[in-house]
């Protein structure tokens, strides 16, 4: 049941970490580099590209870590590698036999491919040595991050088509993000009772429709409306 539940929001999550972070870069340079195992994998940000999605991530890094063969799994902030770390008695083929199918079973199709060689060692020595890399429990800040660029992605389109004051920019971007993190994050209170499931894009649409009341006059809500209804994904120029 707890398996399907995660498998589940990660399909979510794909239509749309506590450590700190030089305690987690020593632990990592401690590590074995034989019990490391490293994939290619598409997870990058739709909404924001140059990140991991940590909504994809987060419960399959968490999954991860539940199988008596791993120890620890980590996505690079590009969403490109995983990495995972083996328990003591695993190996190469037990770790990769345990990636490929839990992403098999998500994203219903074969999406990783076990870096070796020199790509393999390459990648490894940014993992051993370089910060950026996310556990689990640390994704939610790269689902955070996106929702801020997001938030400010919608006001630049609302400023090219009329004038807003810095209070106003600064309050509608807040604002906005304050929608998509509840959204991806799914903070209880946001949009109700935790456990009611991932909000829709009309109720999300909704929220942020009340963002933009309490700050725009009717040229500006004008603007708003052309700006939601390109998506919330870059367009062409778009950052």
């Amino acid at each position: 049941m707890m398996r399907n539940s995660l498998v589940a929001f990660a399909l979510v999550a794909l239509g749309f970490l506590s450590a700190s972070p030089g305690y987690a870069q020593e632990g990592r340079s401690r590590t074995n580099k034989e019990s490391v195992s490293l994939f290619q994998v598409p997870w990058q940000c739709p909404a924001a590209p140059e990140i991991a999605c940590g909504g994809v991530a987060k419960p399959i890094l968490l999954e991860l870590e539940r199988d008596p063969n791993i120890s620890q799994a980590w996505v690079n902030r590009k969403g490109t590698v995983l990495a995972v770390v083996g328990r003591e008695r695993s190996t190469r083929q037990s770790r990769g036999k345990v990636v490929q199918a839990l992403l098999l079973e998500i994203f219903e199709k074969k999406v990783a491919k076990e870096l070796k060689g020199t790509a393999r060692e390459e990648e490894l020595t940014r993992f051993l040595s370089a910060d950026g890399w996310y556990r689990g429990a640390d994704a939610d800040s790269l689902s955070s991050e996106e929702a801020d660029i997001i938030g400010a992605r919608l006001v630049r389109r609302i400023q090219a088509r009329t004038a807003l004051s810095d209070e106003q920019a600064r309050a509608l971007e807040s604002g906005f993000a304050k929608v998509f993190k509840g959204q991806f994050i799914q903070s209880p209170g946001v949009f109700g009772a935790a456990g009611k499931g991932p909000i829709d894009q009309k109720q999300r649409n909704e929220q942020l429709l009340k963002v933009a009341r309490e700050h725009l006059d009717a040229g500006g809500l004008t603007a708003f409306h052309e700006a939601i209804a390109k998506g919330h994904r870059p367009l062409a120029g778009e950052k």
